[in-house]
């Protein structure tokens, strides 16, 4: 800073106004030394109109979005991939500027570096004629900007999680040494699944080729008023600290509903301010702000960029540990990741007002003072649910071979939801389950998932177990803009705003347990056999990208329509390549044809023994254990788990049905039930997308251990997890990770293109459907 601590000698002159409009929608400056500040927001010479139903390279016009000084951002498609996009086009007279060109074209050479979840993509920068175009990721959940003049402040759960997903998305940036320089509410957007996504790089900046992060020569104003750092309002050279400023600035936004330094009445008041006045506090403005949050803009917003987070994944981590806090989940003890301390947090029972009644005092450690919570979930005092039931779809296979894994499934789910309606529902009213039969075909489900929608209005559907089933139903769930909780492991390579994905991704289930065979049992020749669908194809590809990686070989593949009971080829094929293991992913009653056909052929579990993907306790019940006596089965829970949460559960299940035995799917389903009705008692809410976007981040005491949903994948944490079956019919844990592992859908072995590709080749291959019809 300069040493009277003023704005830059270059700086607008005192007296001018700042261009007033919520929330930094119009206040973004750049301003050189004997340059008049430039508004972002002047009128554009051409009408945007003028555009729509022209074509610009291969994009379709289709309507407006928006315009402003820099040009007009208009909604296009792409007939090539087949997807909606926005463009944005520089007006004439400043692509003849070199200055707004060369600003223009740095946009799209900032974010084009970044592939993030919370960073709104560049898909192509082009000309046409005098036209220079971006082409972008279309997001049509508008700009928290715009949500803060509609609505006003956030609750502080809210803010805190639309600043984590900021936080995440400007970690992307600085991992790329780029520092965005323009953080503010109005280049934080949502996408349809209500997530946020950072936006707009026009000022972003490189780092210089010895790696500082030295950024702006000194002289140079940016950024937009009411969220520039210090060094900002002073033209002072800038590093990635400068970005953590921005996100206080913009946190205290959230909170308060204002802007920082909000009394200031000209540009020059503002900056000053920045650099000399106190840091405001959310709780002068908002006495319920909570104390740690207060913090947290405390450290992002001090004067000095030494005395502020120095990184943005610091941040993040209190950011989270706070929106653990306020979510009401199991007590948490962290250190600050700041270095300073932070107030703990007390949160009260459900049924109180979602404005949490906070108090405490900075300590010497983070305390997040929480309720504890038992096992089952923490709800309001029992009463008998009334009104209107909230009705949700329960979509398994009640027929069909997939018939006896639908079945338990449905069972875990009506359980959950029994123990909703006892504990007195949600939002006073019980929950009524409307259970639809997908009898094993995914057409069927297909049509019951639109019913249950469209007629039943049932506001979540819980279901699918095979994966062709999910891909089935998964346009129709996202043309309603719906939500489906589904609860199998699964091959990966898909991420939907509109379903929340409990079972285990490849890298917690398929990748860890080849390693494990590898180098556990150490086996080097693999053969794998599956159902002729989605699920098994892929896994079979994930597999063998391993394999190759590990000194081990594919000595044969095979695969049969699902509910097939002819196995004597594969049988041959096994003999003739001797494999020391078996990979099985066979789903539904093939798995007794085929464990009856290989033992019959004296194909023994110790010179090649079976792991398979898609067995659990329940689909035991229908083999024959002495031919799987000894074989191995990969999964994230087993009912053998020796936890005082999974016997508590398993005794609740067993006393309403006595008979059965608990697998994987099972249990996420029942967890997935509670996860949502958290969801519901917090968002206040039955709609669909409000639903999914309070899902985000849930976390639960399930029986497995504690599970939480990724709020980037909107998959679950699991901990991977091998069992040997035992001749009396229960399954051992030989092995089982350290700790939860974060969802990777996409393997890394093969970029998401290519696996897009690949399943593109399958999916056309069936005829446009997502399992093999050839035995029809």
């Amino acid at each position: 800073m300069s040493p009277d601590n003023k704005p830059s000698a270059d700086s607008p002159e005192p007296g001018d106004d700042v261009t007033r409009a919520p929330f930094g929608e119009t206040e973004s400056l750049a301003a050189t030394p004997g340059d008049t500040a430039e508004f972002e927001f002047a009128p554009v010479s051409l009408p945007a109109e003028n555009w729509i139903g022209k074509s610009l390279g291969k994009y379709e016009i289709t309507g407006v979005l928006g315009q402003g000084g820099m040009g007009v951002v208009l909604q296009a498609h792409d007939p090539t991939l087949e997807r909606d996009v926005a463009i944005k086009i520089l007006t004439g007279n400043l692509a003849a500027n070199a200055t707004a060109l060369h600003r223009f074209q740095s946009e799209a050479k900032a974010a084009g570096k970044l592939s993030h979840a919370h960073v709104a993509a560049i898909y192509e920068i082009g000309q046409e004629g005098p036209s220079h175009f971006l082409a972008m990721e279309l997001l049509t959940g508008g700009s928290v900007a715009a949500e803060l003049q509609t609505c006003g402040a956030y609750t502080a759960l809210e803010a805190t999680r639309i600043l984590i997903d900021a936080c995440r998305g400007i970690a992307a940036a600085h991992a790329e040494d780029l520092v965005h320089r323009d953080i503010k509410p109005a280049n934080l957007v949502r996408a349809a699944d209500g997530a946020v996504k950072l936006t707009d790089f026009g000022l972003a900046k490189f780092s210089s080729a010895g790696g500082a992060m030295q950024l702006t020569q000194s002289g140079t104003i940016v950024g937009t008023p009411y969220f520039m750092s210090p060094e900002q309002c002073q033209a002072q050279a800038v590093d990635a600290r400068t970005d953590i400023y921005s996100l206080g600035a913009t946190y205290f936004c959230l909170l308060t509903g204002r802007q920082p330094y909000d009394d200031s009445d000209s540009v020059v008041q503002v900056m000053y301010a920045h650099c000399n006045k106190s840091i405001p506090d959310p709780r002068e403005v908002s006495p319920s702000v909570p104390p740690a949050c207060s913090a947290i803009v405390s450290r992002a917003m001090a004067k000095d960029p030494d005395d502020r987070y120095q990184s943005a994944e610091a941040m993040l981590r209190d950011l989270e540990a706070v929106a653990a806090a306020l979510s009401g989940e199991a007590r948490i003890d962290l250190p600050s990741q700041s270095g300073a301390t932070l107030p703990p947090i007390v949160v009260p029972k459900p049924s109180q007002s979602r404005r949490w009644m906070i108090g405490g005092i900075v300590g010497s450690v983070l305390v997040l003072g929480l309720l504890l919570w038992s096992f089952r979930p923490s709800v309001p005092t029992p009463t008998t649910p009334q009104g209107e039931p909230i009705k949700v779809g329960v979509l398994q296979s009640l027929s069909g071979t997939m018939s006896a894994s639908g079945n338990s499934v449905i069972d875990a789910t009506l359980l959950a939801i029994e123990e909703i309606n006892q504990s007195g529902g949600l939002l006073g009213r019980p929950v009524k389950a409307v259970v639809a039969d997908g009898r094993s075909d995914t057409q069927v489900y297909a049509r019951e998932a639109e019913r249950l929608i469209t007629e039943e209005q049932v506001c979540t559907v819980f279901g699918c177990w095979t994966s062709a089933s999910r891909k089935t139903v998964r346009p129709i769930i996202e043309k309603h803009d719906h939500l489906l909780v589904y609860p199998l492991q699964y091959e990966g390579m898909e991420e939907s705003p509109n379903i929340v994905y409990l079972g285990a991704a490849p890298n917690q289930q398929i990748i860890p347990a080849v390693t494990w065979a590898v180098e556990n049992l150490n086996r080097k020749r693999f053969f794998l056999i599956g159902s002729d669908y989605v699920f098994p194809r892929t896994a079979s590809e994930v597999i063998k990208d391993q394999l190759s990686e590990m000194d081990a070989e594919v000595v044969g593949e095979m695969y049969v329509p699902l509910g097939s009971s002819e196995f004597a080829p594969v049988v041959q094929a096994i003999l003739q390549t001797k494999p020391d293991l078996i990979l099985n992913s066979l789903n539904g009653d093939s798995n007794v044809a085929f464990f009856r056909a290989i033992r019959a052929a004296d194909i023994n579990r110790d010179d090649t023994p079976c792991l398979s993907f898609s067995i659990g306790e329940q689909e035991l019940r229908g083999l024959e254990i002495a031919s799987v006596d000894g074989d191995y089965l990969a999964s994230t829970y087993f009912q053998s788990l020796d936890t005082p949460a999974n016997e508590a559960f398993l005794a609740r299940f067993k006393a309403v049905h006595p008979h059965r035995v608990v697998s994987d799917p099972m249990e996420n389903a029942y967890a997935g039930v509670h996860l949502w009705a958290q969801a519901v008692r917090e968002a206040e809410s039955i709609e669909p997308k409000t639903i999914r976007r309070a899902m985000l981040g849930q976390q639960f005491a399930a029986p497995e251990g504690q599970v939480r949903i990724d709020p980037e994948t909107q998959h679950c944490f699991q901990i991977p997890r091998i069992g040997q079956i035992q001749g009396d019919g229960q399954i051992r844990i030989v092995w089982s990770a350290d700790q939860a592992v974060r969802p990777e859908p996409y393997p890394p072995s093969r970029t998401a293109e290519d696996w897009k590709a690949f399943l593109h080749d399958l999916y056309v291959g069936w005829g446009n459907e997502w399992e093999s019809r050839l035995a029809e």
